[in-house]
């Protein structure tokens, strides 16, 4: 290369043309290894997740097929939880059920991620893709995933994708970028209502960062129209949540004390290796942190305002309300990628931002070899269930139970790793809905929440339900009522000895789960019952 042609690259347009071509390959790459994990198992070992794809097989096969007829019916209503039930009915009528799942897990995983990207790109004035703000895919696999909040985490996405929409067009376009936000809520209340939370929030934080110069006294009028603008955006989703059933529960909230609540922080990490996530959680929380004490990176007025918020709601929230968990768990989630969205490292000097990007690379690679392995030897269970369900009959009702931590706890201490993740969450509490998506079965714990899924389960398979009521244990099938029940699927059934032949009768096992029938539904003295 000639001098000139030297000068001409190390020029600012020309380098930043450069980096911003080299940006996108860079954001295209990182979701192409995000979505690897996906293509290597067809039903992946997120907790909830086979009992949304449940349902939403449910919705999709109603009203025609005569079998499930019997024990769901359809409940729509205002709902403010159905991003996977709204998306999966068109995807199923043209898809294989696992394919249309998996699609749906990739979205769940992805749009956080490109939200990030799209917000800190406005944040920047549409600067070239940030290395920090790619480093987001550390996360993109937090435990709000692995438990399956597929929901809350399309939601979390599409808030940070409107909110790099508001701030890009609200002065620009003022009626355009209202209009889009009115939908935008309406969108987001149907995604999931925390994610609604997220968005007034980010829009929120945008509003009082242009206020705040203001401050002196000569801000009234903004304030006012300001104020009324956030209003109209607000007023549609909050008459639907007051139409919802979700408004009419209970109180019953639920406070963790400051010390758990802090460590729903490491949600954003947790997988499954526990050195593993902690590394990551050091080093992501340790580059902004001192990166802000040297003045190497800032966090601009609107992310700063949206961070401050999310904050004081963390501390302040409970940990569960009106039938939904983890609330504050949540608020830590959106935290976590804030911290990657509102971040810009501006000024980190080469011999710095080198290694530090080396680093994340690393142990994103480690993390994403750590959950693909997981994946693939997740496998491993799903075929001995296909096996042992087998026998399984269309209409069926089948009892699901499981061998737990405290009856086996020499067998869930060397249990395979994939099973749980790392902070002893099991994720294989919900695999008997395979016996509903692949044998047409009724089993008894499939989401039909009023308040939060649009189906109802029918008598007298209701009562069955509720009379399992939680996931019972070995010990407590042996002396259940079982009556109405055709078959009992157990997983963990290498862990102890079988049911015994009074009232079980052995059809089929493979490897860690069995398969039996029911010869006596109600138990006998010997059984404690």
């Amino acid at each position: 290369m000639t001098s000139r042609g030297a000068a001409l690259v190390q020029s600012s347009p020309l380098r930043a043309a450069i980096r911003h071509a080299a940006g996108w390959p860079a954001t295209s790459g990182l979701c192409v290894i995000l979505l690897a994990p996906l293509l290597v198992v067809d039903v992946p070992p997120l907790l909830d997740y086979p009992n949304h794809l449940a349902r939403a097989f449910i919705l999709a096969s109603l009203p025609g097929d005569a079998v499930l007829a019997r024990f769901y019916a359809p409940h729509w209503t205002i709902i403010p939880n159905l991003a996977l039930d709204l998306l999966a009915l068109p995807l199923m009528r043209v898809l294989p059920v696992h394919v249309a799942g998996r699609l749906l897990i990739a979205l769940a995983v992805l749009l956080p991620v490109l939200g990030a990207v799209a917000y800190n790109a406005v944040l920047t004035a549409r600067k070239p893709v940030r290395w920090w703000v790619l480093a987001s895919g550390i996360v993109a696999y937090n435990g709000c995933v692995l438990y399956g909040f597929l929901n809350f985490e399309i939601s979390l996405g599409l808030a940070l994708l409107l909110a790099a929409a508001w701030l890009r067009w609200r002065d620009a376009r003022p009626v355009a970028s209202v209009a889009l936000a009115v939908a935008g809520a309406l969108a987001l209340f149907a995604c999931h209502l925390m994610g609604l939370v997220f968005y007034f929030m980010l829009i929120g934080g945008a509003e009082l960062a242009h206020l705040y110069p203001l401050r002196n006294g000569r801000c009234v009028g903004a304030v006012l129209a300001r104020g009324l603008v956030l209003a109209a955006v607000a007023v549609p989703p909050v008459a639907l949540y007051a139409a919802s059933d979700l408004r009419h529960l209970g109180g019953d909230a639920r406070y963790l004390a400051l010390g758990p609540k802090l460590a729903q922080i490491m949600l954003n990490f947790t997988n499954y290796d526990r050195p593993l996530d902690m590394a990551a959680a050091m080093l992501v929380m340790a580059v902004p942190l001192s990166g802000l004490a040297l003045r190497w990176c800032r966090v601009p007025g609107p992310a700063a305002w949206t961070i401050g918020m999310l904050s004081i709601a963390f501390i302040a929230v409970p940990s569960s309300w009106k039938g939904t968990f983890f609330i504050d768990a949540r608020f830590a989630i959106m935290l976590g990628f804030m911290l990657f969205a509102g971040v810009v490292p501006d000024t980190f000097p080469d011999r710095i931002r080198r290694p530090v990007i080396a680093v994340l690379t690393l142990i994103f690679v480690a993390r994403m070899t750590v959950l693909t392995t997981a994946f693939v030897s997740h496998r491993t269970d799903l075929a001995d269930l296909r096996a042992v369900l087998a026998p399984v009959q269309p209409g069926q009702a089948i009892y699901f139970a499981s061998v737990s931590k405290q009856e086996a706890p020499a067998y869930w201490d060397a249990n395979p790793h994939w099973r749980e993740i790392a902070n002893g969450q099991r994720v294989d509490l919900h695999l008997g809905a395979l016996a509903l998506i692949e044998h047409r079965a009724f089993w008894p714990f499939e989401f039909d929440n009023p308040s939060q899924q649009p189906i109802e389960t029918r008598q007298p398979y209701r009562d069955l339900a509720e009379r399992v009521g939680e996931v019972p244990d070995r010990q407590r099938t042996i002396a259940a009522n079982l009556c109405g029940f055709d078959d009992v699927l157990l997983l963990e059934a290498d862990a102890l000895p079988g049911l015994p032949d009074g009232r079980f009768r052995l059809l089929a096992q493979s490897g860690f789960a069995a398969l039996y029938a029911v010869t006596q539904c109600q138990p006998g003295p010997s059984t404690g019952g």
